[in-house]
């Protein structure tokens, strides 16, 4: 019950998505866009954190690739991080280990600090990257004048972990690749972004160069996003920029039932 002479005080109003991102263009249009990469060194980026079970099935469909690997351990408990440290040996890829916890979006800009090439693809480690999208995004880049590319996703469920290897073997040896062309966005549609889905694409697949990623700042931490995900914050951020595409076919299987909710955090 309200008490007699007491006025509530209503909570401060939060702004819109397209707010933050007309603030976060005018906040940054005094700034010199960099030249776009003229060479492409690419490398697939595997954030994990206590999915251990899932990464030795995604590194067997990707080590056809080609692609260098990184995995970044974001503090896995024990079990998890022998077992990290083990499939680093077994598949010859490159293993980074954070001391204390940064999240997705840490582990992926320590990994791009780190990191000598210049255009990255991200694969969850509880999901499936699609082989036949890393050399078809990698080709976008020498088509088009883009900064990043995304695809899309389809959802399912694994309940039978001791059938997951049927599942990855056909992945591996799977002649999929995109075909279609591509949907292109650039500044002047960020300008008029409403909602999360206003630029859709998934994570897993999202590959994009180092110049805009060093231009945005990087994997924003909650506070500071546009939008609430990390993976489209990221997005609408380097689009308010740079041009960039969307194919409407697949990059990756998102596995919905062992997400931790690290991106939104």
């Amino acid at each position: 019950m309200q008490r007699l002479g007491h006025t509530p005080v209503a909570a401060p109003l939060q702004p819109s998505l397209n707010e933050k991102i007309l603030a976060y263009i005018d906040g940054n249009r005094h700034r010199a866009t960099p030249s776009r990469e003229t060479t492409f060194q690419p490398e697939i980026l595997i954030p994990c954190y206590n999915h251990a079970q899932y990464l030795t099935h995604l590194l067997e469909v990707l080590q056809g690739c080609g692609v260098p690997m990184t995995v970044v351990d974001d503090h896995s408990d024990e079990k998890d991080r022998l077992l990290i440290a083990e499939m680093g040996r077994r598949f010859g890829v490159k293993v980074i280990r954070n001391d204390t916890s940064l999240r997705q979006p840490g582990s992926l800009n320590k990994a791009i600090r780190m990191s000598e090439n210049n255009l990255f693809i991200v694969a969850n480690a509880d999901d499936y990257l699609l082989p036949g999208w890393v050399p078809y995004a990698i080709e976008q880049f020498h088509r088009h004048d883009i900064y990043l590319l995304g695809g899309m996703h389809i959802c399912f469920l694994n309940h039978f972990l001791k059938s997951e290897r049927y599942l990855a073997e056909l992945l591996k040896t799977s002649a999929y690749a995109p075909s279609s062309g591509l949907r292109h966005h650039g500044p002047e549609d960020a300008r008029r972004f409403i909602h999360d889905n206003s630029i859709d694409m998934t994570m897993t697949g999202c590959t994009f160069l180092k110049s805009a990623w060093d231009f945005v700042g990087g994997f924003y931490s909650r506070v500071d996003r546009v939008s609430i995900h990390d993976d489209r914050d990221f997005q609408m951020r380097v689009c308010a920029f740079f041009p960039v595409a969307v194919s409407d076919e697949l990059s990756a299987l998102w596995r919905s039932n062992s997400s931790t909710g690290m991106g939104t955090t």
